[in-house]
């Protein structure tokens, strides 16, 4: 019986530091249930597209890989999306306030959003050159944080569009302009 807990203990603190990696244009893991879920911790989905971020968010019970993803929540999975397109505005806020994922650009940035109107020392502090933080266009920075961003290089994107201020819901539109 000793024998059989000690296996599970190894296999739950081995599960802390394993991700399963998959691409969004071809999810084959999907297929296996929940082994996925058993064995990693942290799920990565790399090419992550706009009109599969739309899915996502409105939980599309229709494609089998939203489906999957939210099931990975009930076994305390980790969600990364890596996504495919550069264009900031296009990231939902839902994604950030919602939905609990970590999103990344192709060379492995981590994007963060503030939800508050003015943002501080305390929120940036933990930042590195290694993030991005995006700020709606109503958003203020104070000198203090300012500074520290400075500091430590933290790419600061301004989002332009108007579903980037965090007061109006998140649509899927195609404006060939942009």
């Amino acid at each position: 019986m000793d024998e059989l807990v000690e296996r599970i203990i190894s296999i739950i603190n081995q599960r802390e530091h394993n991700t399963l990696f998959l691409s969004c244009r071809t999810p084959s893991q999907i297929n296996q249930g929940i082994k996925g879920f058993l064995y990693n911790k942290q799920i990565h989905l790399s090419e992550v597209d706009v009109l599969f971020l739309e899915r996502f968010i409105k939980k599309d019970s229709d494609d089998p890989l939203v489906r999957w993803l939210y099931q990975s929540y009930n076994y305390d999975c980790h969600l990364t999306f890596e996504l495919a397109f550069s264009n900031t505005d296009l990231i939902p806020n839902e994604l950030f306030n919602e939905c609990s994922v970590t999103l990344l650009n192709n060379q492995g940035k981590q994007y963060f959003q503030f939800p508050k109107k003015v943002i501080t020392y305390q929120q940036v502090a933990m930042l590195t050159q290694e993030d991005i933080l995006l700020l709606a266009s109503n958003q203020l920075i104070t000198d203090l944080a300012r500074e520290r961003l400075q500091e430590k290089k933290v790419i600061v994107v301004e989002r332009s569009s108007p579903y980037a201020d965090g007061k109006s819901s998140w649509k899927c539109s195609f404006d060939p302009k942009r």
